[in-house]
């Protein structure tokens, strides 16, 4: 079981990063052609801001997943460095289920906003907020998947490289 949670884990991250990639990628493809059209051809395209918008806030809820996979997310340490290794590690077993807490709290109810919205139509492209908001609910389940993968891999529990590493 361990082995299908470590591979699962390590092929969404995969995804994930190709995702964060090619989102960024578009980005700026998108401003470039939104710069082209307003400044040149004199006629600005009504969907990029709510494109760039779309992609941007996947690029925050998927880097969250694989950050938290890698633990470099920002956190205050200082208070568990002064505690022993022993008390520090369950310091950290209480924060990760605190963690974990919150991941299912925003799970169910950022699931439910996506599902209350289907029907609607928002912005320029005539297109579902569900877009949007299905972001949240989809990176709870990656983390959910890599707070599993820390129960059954302790090399996991320890930080993936330093911080702006990706």
């Amino acid at each position: 079981m361990a082995k299908i949670i470590i591979r699962l884990s390590d092929a969404v991250t995969a995804l994930a990063r190709a995702v964060l990639g090619g989102s960024i990628a578009a980005i700026v493809i998108i401003t470039l052609a939104a710069v082209f059209w307003r400044y040149v051809l004199n006629n600005p395209l009504s969907w990029v801001e709510q494109v760039s918008t779309m992609i941007f806030v996947w690029v925050i809820f998927l880097g969250s997943a694989v950050l938290y996979r890698q633990n470099l997310h920002i956190g205050v340490d200082a208070f568990l460095f002064m505690l022993s290794e022993k008390n520090r590690a369950i310091w950290k077993w209480v924060i990760e289920v605190a963690n974990l807490t919150f991941i299912v709290i925003l799970f169910v109810y950022s699931l439910k906003l996506t599902i209350d919205v289907l029907g609607n139509t928002a912005g320029a492209l005539d297109i579902s907020p569900a877009y949007y908001y299905a972001a949240a609910p989809i990176s709870c389940l990656i983390m959910i998947l890599f707070f599993m993968e820390k129960i059954v891999d302790p090399a996991k529990r320890e930080p993936l490289g330093e911080a702006g590493d990706f």
